[in-house]
C-alpha cells in the first residue's frame, strides 16, 4: 500500500460519503427505544443477555462495546445514555456500509469504462446516497437493529471479493478468500443472512480465469458452508454429522497432499462461528442475565437457537398466499425504496422514480453484463437471491403482523450498486463513444489503470452529473417528506408508551404483556433505566415455552406457582372435551400456567395486583375478559365478572392516570412534568414522590380538578412522524379516554333528575375525557360522535358550533358528512333545534356552493314538519345553483300529501264526533 494512500481521490470521496451519511443518521437518530425488537437489543447489549432466536451474539458484544464507550458500563445503576449509544452503533455501521457501496461502485465502474476519469466516482456517490436515504436502510440505520451491521458485512465482503479478483493469480489471493470465509462465519453473529452474499462470490471464483485457487478446494469449502446453512434449516442431525465427517476426511486428505486451504478455511469459519459460545456462557452464568431467551446453556439448545426452532418451520412448497401477490409485496417495497419526490406529488412521484433510480438500476445491470463479466455476478446473483428467491422461500402471508421490508435489506443494497453503475454508464454515454473495458484491455496486455487515455468530459456530462447528485440528495433537504418520516430525533413514542403502561400500576404488580411492542420496551425500562423493577412482566407470547416458565419461577423475584420443574417439563397442549355438551376446546400450556400463577398468587397470601396490558388481543385473555377493568393503558384483573361479560371501566382512574400521571410529551405539546406536579399537589402528594405513590393514589370523590390538568395537554404534535404501527398502538390512548367519557356520560344520565350537582360533575368529567381524547388524537371517530352533544347539554352552544365547523376539511368527506349529520340530528332530538339550524345557516353563508348543507337543513326542517322552511331551502338552492333538486321536490310533495291526510283525518274525526251527538 502506498504511504500516501489516504490522499487518493477514492479515499477522500469515501470519507466524505461516510461523514455525510453518519451526520444525517446522527441528526435523525432515535434518542431512545423504538418499537419491535429495538428495546430487547438495547437491553441485551447493556446486560450482555441472550435475545430472541437466532441470538445475534456478535451484535450484543459490539453493542456492549458502544454502550461502554458512549453509554454506561455499570449495569447496576440506571443508564440514560445506553439507548442512544446502541442506536448510534447502527448508524455508524450503516454509514460504513454506504461508504463501501461507494467503493464497490467505483471499482466496478472504472473497470467497465477505464477511460471515464472521474465519472465512476460520481456513479459511486449517486448509488451510495440512494442506498443511504432509501426507505428501509435509513429506518434500520437510526434504531437498534441488526441490519445495519449485517449490511456492513455484506458490503465489506463484496469489496474484498473484487480485490481478490484483481489478485486472483497470486498465491496470496487465497489469504483474501480465507479472510472472507472467516468473516462469513463471524457475520452469522450479526445476521444469518450475511451468508447469502456467498453465492455471488462463489460464481465469481468459478468463472474467474487464471485463479490460483483450485476448483476442487473451492467446491469443498463451499460444501462446508452449504452444510452449515442446511443445518440451520433442518433437524436431520445424523445426516449433517455424516456430511461434516465426510468433508473433514476430504479436507484432511487435501492437507496431506500439501493443500491446506480447505482445512484452514473450515477452522476459520468455525472460529468465526465460535462467537455464539458467548450465549452458552451467559445462559449458564450465575446469576443469569435478566433476558435469557431459550436459555441455551448446552450445545443442543444452542443449535435450536441458531435454527430458530421456536418459530414454525417455513415450507416454501405450500404457499401461504398467492405467489403473484407475494412477488407484488416484494416489488412494492422495492419500488418505494428509492423515491426522491415526496408522496404528495402523486403520479409525478411514480414517474420520477421509474425514470430515475429504477431506470438507472436496469441500465446498470445491462451495462454490467456487457462489460463487467464475471465481476457483475456478485451484485447480480446476490440481488436475485436476496430478493426474488428469498420471496419464494420466506412465503409471507397476506396478513403479516408488520411490514416485512427489512428482510430484503440485502436486495436493496445490491440494487443500489446497479443504480450507481447505471449513473456511471449514463454519464459515460454523455461523454462520448465508449472505449474498451478492463477485461478487453487485459486481454491485449494493456494496463487499464495507467495505460488508457482519459476521455475529455463535455459540459453536458457535468450538468447531468450535478443533476444526479442533486436528485440523490433531495431526501435530506429541509421539509422533504422522506426526511420528516425518518427523523426520529424527537420521537419518544415507544418509550412513553411503555413508561405509561408501567407508571399506572400498583406496587409489586404482575403485568401480562403480549409481544414485542409492549414487552421489549418495558424490559428496557426495567433493566436499563431501573424503572418500576417491582413489577413482574409475564409475556403471553412466551409462556407456552417451558424454559420461560421456569425462568419466571426461579427469577430473582420469582412468581409463585404450584408446578414443579418436572411438571413444567411434562406440560403439553391438550384438548378438553365437555362431558355435557361434547364440545372440544384446545387448552394450551399458557392457559394452564396463567391459571396456576393467578391461583397460587392468591393462595400464598401475596395477592399481588394483576394487570393486563391493553395491547393484548381479546383472544389471548378471553378467559379473564369479563373480569377486567380498564384503568388506562392496562386492565386490572378484578375478583368479579361484569354484568355484560365485557371489560368494565374505572373512569376516574383512567382520567387520573392519563392526565395526572402519564407522560404525554411524545403525543402532545403539553408540559408533562408540570401536569404531574400539579396532579401531585391536588392529590395532597409531594411532587417529588415516586411514581408508585402517584399510581397508588385513590381519589376519594372529586378533590382533583381534572379539567385543569386537561388544559396542560395542549394539542396533538405534528412534528413527529407516526407510522402505521405507531398510529395503531397510540389509538389505545383515546380509546381509554373515550370509554371513560362514555361511562361518565352514563353516570350523568342516571342521576340527571335526582342529583343536579352529580349530573354536572359527571358531565364535566365526560367532556374532560373527550377533550383529552381529541387533544391526543384529533377528530377520532369515537369522540367526535358524542362530544358536540355533550357540549350542548353543558350549555356550551358556541363551542358546539365551533367544533362542528372544525370538522369541515379535517376528515374524509364521507366521514365528515356522516358525523355532522348524526350530531345535528342528536342536537335536534335534544330539543335544541335552533342551534343546529343556526349553524347550518352560518355554514351556507360561508360555503354557499356546498349542497350538503342545504340537504341537511331541508332534512331537519322536514323532521320538524316545517313545510314552508323546507320550501325556502329548496328555493334557495335553486336560486343559487340553478338546479331543481328532485329529491327535495318529492319530499315536499310527500309532506304536502301527509299534511292533507292529517287535516282530512282531523275533519273526519270532528264530524264523527258531531254525528254522535
Amino acid at each position: 500500500m502506498s504511504p500516501q494512500w489516504y490522499r487518493r481521490p477514492q479515499v477522500l470521496v469515501a470519507l466524505a460519503v461516510f461523514v455525510l451519511t453518519l451526520g444525517v443518521y446522527s441528526q435523525t437518530l432515535a434518542p431512545t427505544i423504538s418499537f419491535w425488537d429495538c428495546g430487547e437489543f438495547i437491553t441485551t447489549s447493556h446486560i450482555v443477555g441472550v435475545p430472541h432466536q437466532p441470538g445475534t451474539p456478535l451484535y450484543v458484544l459490539v453493542g456492549r462495546v458502544f454502550d461502554i464507550l458512549l453509554g454506561s458500563g455499570d449495569i447496576e445503576t440506571a443508564s440514560m445514555r445506553t439507548a442512544w449509544a446502541v442506536n448510534f452503533m447502527s448508524a455508524f455501521f450503516s454509514a460504513l456500509a454506504v461508504m463501501f457501496v461507494y467503493l464497490i461502485i467505483w471499482e466496478l465502474g472504472r473497470r467497465a469504462d477505464p477511460d471515464s476519469g472521474w465519472i465512476p466516482h460520481i456513479g459511486g456517490v449517486v448509488g451510495a446516497l440512494f442506498l443511504a436515504f432509501s426507505e428501509t436502510f435509513w429506518n434500520n440505520a437510526i434504531e437498534a437493529e441488526v441490519y445495519g451491521l449485517a449490511a456492513f458485512m455484506l458490503a465489506l465482503l463484496t469489496w474484498l471479493a473484487i480485490h481478490w479478483y484483481d489478485n486472483r493469480s497470486l498465491k496470496s489471493s487465497d489469504q483474501l478468500l480465507l479472510l472472507m470465509v472467516y468473516l462469513l462465519g463471524l457475520g452469522v453473529g450479526f445476521h444469518l443472512g450475511t451468508l447469502l452474499v456467498y453465492p455471488g462470490i462463489f460464481l465469481l471464483v468459478i468463472f474467474a480465469s487464471r485463479r490460483h485457487l483450485h476448483w476442487y478446494d473451492l467446491l469443498l469449502i463451499s460444501a462446508g458452508l452449504a452444510i452449515f446453512l442446511f443445518s440451520t434449516a433442518t433437524r436431520f442431525n445424523g445426516l449433517i454429522l455424516f456430511l461434516l465427517a465426510f468433508l473433514l476426511v476430504l479436507a484432511a486428505m487435501r492437507s496431506l497432499s500439501g493443500r491446506h486451504f480447505v482445512m484452514l478455511g473450515s477452522l476459520l469459519f468455525v472460529l468465526g462461528l465460535s462467537v455464539h459460545i458467548i450465549m452458552m456462557i451467559r445462559a449458564g452464568a450465575n446469576p443469569e442475565p435478566a433476558i435469557n431467551q431459550t436459555h441455551p446453556d448446552d450445545f443442543s439448545t444452542l443449535m435450536s437457537v441458531i435454527r430458530r426452532e421456536q418459530y414454525p418451520p417455513i415450507n416454501p412448497l405450500s404457499r401461504r398466499a398467492p405467489l403473484l401477490w407475494q412477488f407484488g409485496y416484494y416489488y412494492n417495497f422495492l419500488f418505494n425504496q428509492f423515491y426522491f419526490l415526496g408522496p404528495g406529488h402523486g403520479f409525478l412521484t411514480v414517474v420520477s422514480t421509474v425514470l430515475g433510480p429504477i431506470f438507472l438500476a436496469l441500465l446498470g445491470m445491462v451495462h454490467g453484463l456487457r462489460r463487467l463479466f464475471p465481476l457483475i455476478l456478485i451484485p447480480l446473483v446476490n440481488y436475485f437471491i436476496n430478493g426474488d428467491i428469498l420471496t419464494f422461500y420466506l412465503n409471507f402471508t397476506d396478513n403479516e403482523v408488520r411490514e416485512r421490508d427489512y428482510f430484503y435489506f440485502a436486495a436493496f443494497l445490491f440494487l443500489a450498486i446497479f443504480i450507481g453503475l447505471g449513473a456511471s454508464a449514463l454519464l459515460r454515454a454523455f461523454a462520448g463513444q465508449e472505449g474498451k473495458s478492463a477485461e478487453q484491455l487485459e486481454k491485449e496486455k494493456i494496463d487499464w489503470r495507467r495505460g488508457v487515455q482519459r476521455i475529455a468530459i463535455k459540459p453536458a456530462t457535468k450538468i447531468v452529473a450535478a443533476l444526479l447528485l442533486v436528485i440523490a440528495l433531495l431526501p435530506i433537504t429541509p421539509g422533504h417528506t422522506k426526511f420528516f418520516e425518518h427523523d426520529r430525533s424527537e420521537n419518544r413514542i415507544a418509550y412513553e408508551y411503555a413508561w405509561n403502561i408501567l407508571a399506572g400500576l400498583d406496587e409489586n404488580s404482575i403485568l401480562f404483556t403480549n409481544g414485542d411492542n409492549d414487552t421489549f420496551p418495558i424490559w428496557y425500562l426495567q433493566e436499563v433505566e431501573k424503572f418500576r423493577t417491582d413489577v413482574t412482566v409475564v409475556n403471553l407470547s412466551l409462556i407456552n415455552l417451558k424454559w420461560y416458565i421456569k425462568q419466571l419461577k426461579h427469577a430473582d423475584k420469582p412468581l409463585a406457582m404450584s408446578l414443579s420443574d418436572a411438571a413444567i417439563n411434562s406440560l403439553q397442549h391438550t384438548v378438553y372435551r365437555d362431558p355435557n355438551t361434547g364440545q372440544e376446546t384446545l387448552v394450551m400450556i399458557k392457559d394452564r400456567v396463567v391459571h396456576d400463577l393467578l391461583v397460587t398468587n392468591r393462595k400464598t397470601g401475596g395477592d399481588r395486583p394483576v394487570f393486563f396490558a391493553v395491547t393484548i388481543p381479546q383472544e389471548n385473555m378471553v378467559r379473564y375478559y369479563s373480569m377486567l377493568e380498564m384503568e388506562g393503558m392496562a386492565f386490572r384483573l378484578m375478583d368479579r365478572e361484569s354484568t355484560d361479560k365485557l371489560p368494565s371501566t374505572n373512569p376516574q382512574k383512567v382520567l387520573q392516570n392519563m392526565l395526572g400521571l402519564y407522560a404525554m410529551d411524545a403525543l402532545t405539546d403539553g408540559d408533562t412534568q408540570g401536569r404531574r406536579a400539579q396532579f401531585a399537589a391536588m392529590a395532597g402528594l409531594s411532587s417529588d414522590q415516586d411514581v408508585v405513590a402517584m399510581a397508588s393514589f385513590t381519589d376519594p370523590g372529586n378533590m382533583i380538578d381534572l379539567a385543569v390538568l386537561k388544559d396542560g395537554l395542549g394539542v396533538s404534535r405534528r412534528d413527529v412522524f407516526r407510522n402505521t404501527n405507531a398510529l395503531h398502538l397510540l389509538g389505545n390512548y383515546p380509546a381509554a379516554l373515550n370509554r371513560a367519557g362514555f361511562e361518565f356520560y352514563l353516570a350523568a344520565s342516571q342521576v340527571a333528575r335526582e342529583d343536579t350537582v352529580a349530573y354536572y360533575r359527571n358531565l364535566e368529567n365526560a367532556l374532560t375525557s373527550f377533550e383529552a381524547s381529541l387533544a391526543i388524537q384529533p377528530f377520532n371517530d369515537q369522540a367526535v360522535e358524542l362530544y358536540p352533544l355533550l357540549l350542548v347539554q353543558a350549555f356550551r352552544d358556541q363551542d358546539a358550533k365551533d367544533f362542528l365547523t372544525s370538522l369541515i376539511g379535517s376528515l374524509p368527506v364521507a366521514d365528515e358528512e356522516r358525523i355532522i349529520f348524526n350530531s345535528l340530528q342528536g342536537i335536534v332530538r335534544g330539543g335544541v333545534s335552533e342551534l343546529a339550524l343556526d349553524w347550518l345557516a352560518e355554514s351556507i353563508v360561508a360555503m354557499p356552493d356546498r349542497k350538503f348543507f342545504y340537504e341537511i337543513q331541508f332534512l331537519l326542517h322536514q323532521a320538524l314538519d316545517q313545510r314552508d322552511e323546507c320550501r325556502s331551502v329548496m328555493e334557495a338552492w335553486r336560486a343559487h345553483s340553478g338546479e331543481v333538486d328532485t329529491s327535495m321536490v318529492q319530499a315536499l310533495a310527500q309532506m304536502q300529501s301527509e299534511a292533507l291526510e292529517r287535516e282530512q283525518k282531523r275533519i273526519q274525526d270532528a264530524l264523527g264526533g258531531f254525528n254522535d251527538e
